[in-house]
């Protein structure tokens, strides 16, 4: 298999575990127990302005600079993340900016969001209104607003640990918080335990350390904390780690070499070889490490019994005339809409669907017309992004994240309910994490324009089907799955 292939089958992986996972130090979290009691001695000891490098496998990839100031009527926080990423040896630079203030109580007022990559961006900024987070996402001119609806009016804190620190957390005990994800839109469950006291090296200094780790989605992350609640030192999955530096330190270059492929690291190794797997009809794979995980291994084409996954490429039958909304389910006719990255029926969209299909063709015809024309048109080349449909369509780039939300996009546009499925396709001897499409042609079949697929092969293994927050659960399995192919059948 050729690398530009092996260059864009590197799934959801990067934007939504990378950025996750630097997120938890400074996100939105609700308390999902009795409000936290606020040790405000810690509060006003706490540095207004913190330097860190970012390490992979203790070398440098990047810096994250954090701020944290008083204010009239409550408190602003800030922070900025630039790195490089390496993916199929392509390197690549990603800023991520997230700001806000906070009311007197900590609770929060206002944020805003902004990723930026060479090609990409995406903004997401709101507000806490009464009972609810109203929220603006997508492109400048062009976002999607939606609102989530709150129990309590959210907080924020320099990272879930300092929420830990500043609650007295005894050692040896844990609290779960609910964090939200302003790139998925996605409330998660996480749970910080205090861990025993540890002496660590920090900038020369030898510090005695509150240590305290947090289980997100199966995956850990730790940080220690000095005695004023400041983050010292954090690590997490696949070599991941942070430490506090002086400001000089932090502006030192980035190692040229620091950056370890991601999608190797993340990828999974065959058992045996799989010949020409766009001929095989079924596959038999044993499935290990999960960790008890709840994925969507059966439906379908799949079918999961004791630790056994059975994929049977599917039959397409012949096309009968589109339905209409109004006949379709309830449970499928949800699959026409726009969603904030998947901007299905804008103009721009209707307009490029119109070249691409006639309006009497069959389903079947359509679909394969839009991912043939996708396949075609879309580069395919590594990106570090919020996968956006409207944003895709105009450049004409992107990984399989980028194919898959534009392809969502154009088949809903078409009158098609498509959904998004991501999990592990096989490429020379690996499993890659991947993302690619269903639709709904009388009955779910899937299809991936990546590979000019419809339906896509039997080496396409679905974990989770959704557009982003079901996207996270991958998160709990980066270095863990085990795969093991029993049987493959022509």
């Amino acid at each position: 298999m050729s690398k530009i292939k092996l260059s864009f089958v590197w799934g959801i992986f990067i934007t939504f575990t990378f950025f996750t996972l630097l997120a938890i130090h400074l996100e939105f979290f609700r308390d999902n127990q009795e409000p936290l009691p606020i040790d405000q001695s810690a509060t006003s000891k706490r540095p207004a302005d913190t330097w860190m490098n970012i390490y992979q496998n203790n070398k440098k990839i990047g810096v994250v600079h954090r701020t944290f100031t008083d204010r009239d009527k409550g408190f602003h926080f800030g922070e900025n993340v630039s790195m490089q990423i390496n993916t199929m040896g392509v390197t690549q630079a990603l800023n991520i900016s997230t700001r806000g203030d906070l009311n007197p109580d900590m609770t929060v007022s206002s944020f805003n969001f902004d990723l930026t990559s060479s090609l990409f961006s995406f903004n997401a900024h709101g507000f806490v209104v009464k009972n609810k987070l109203v929220l603006f996402t997508g492109l400048p001119g062009a976002q999607q607003k939606s609102e989530i609806p709150l129990k309590d009016i959210p907080h924020i804190s320099g990272s879930i640990y300092d929420a830990a620190f500043r609650a007295n957390l005894e050692k040896n005990t844990s609290r779960s918080f609910n964090i939200f994800d302003p790139s998925t839109l996605a409330m998660r469950s996480i749970k910080v335990t205090r861990n025993a006291d540890e002496i660590i090296s920090v900038m020369g200094k030898r510090i005695l350390t509150q240590k305290y780790c947090a289980d997100f989605m199966g995956a850990q992350n730790c940080s220690w904390l000095g005695k004023d609640g400041d983050t010292l030192k954090e690590t997490s999955i696949l070599g991941l780690s942070l430490e506090k530096v002086s400001s000089e330190k932090a502006q030192e270059g980035i190692a040229p070499d620091g950056s370890i492929d991601f999608t190797q690291i993340a990828s999974i190794p065959a058992n045996i070889q799989i010949n020409a797997p766009e001929i095989l009809s079924r596959l038999k794979i044993k499935i290990s490490g999960t960790g008890g995980l709840l994925f969507h291994m059966s439906g379908g084409r799949q079918s999961f019994s004791k630790d056994v996954l059975t994929i049977t490429k599917e039959q397409i039958s012949p096309s009968v005339r589109q339905s209409t909304v109004n006949d379709l389910p309830p449970d499928i006719a949800v699959f026409l809409k726009a969603t904030p990255l998947v901007q299905a029926n804008h103009p721009q969209m209707k307009a490029q669907v119109d070249k691409i299909v006639q309006h009497n063709d069959l389903p079947e015809q359509k679909v394969r017309k839009i991912v043939n024309w996708v396949y075609r048109h879309v580069k395919k080349k590594p990106v570090l992004s919020v996968p956006n449909a409207l944003e895709v369509l105009q450049n004409k780039v992107g990984d399989c994240n980028e194919h898959a939300v534009l392809i969502a996009a154009l088949l809903r546009t078409a009158g098609i309910p498509a959904q998004i499925e991501t999990g592990l396709v096989y490429l020379s001897g690996r499993f890659y994490f991947h993302a690619w499409n269903i639709a709904y042609t009388g009955n779910w079949i899937t299809a991936d324009a990546v590979f000019n697929q419809f339906p896509a092969d039997v080496t396409h293994i679905r974990l989770v089907r959704g557009e982003g927050s079901e996207q996270l659960d991958l998160i709990g399995v980066m270095g863990k799955i085990k795969l093991e192919v029993l049987e493959q059948t022509k």
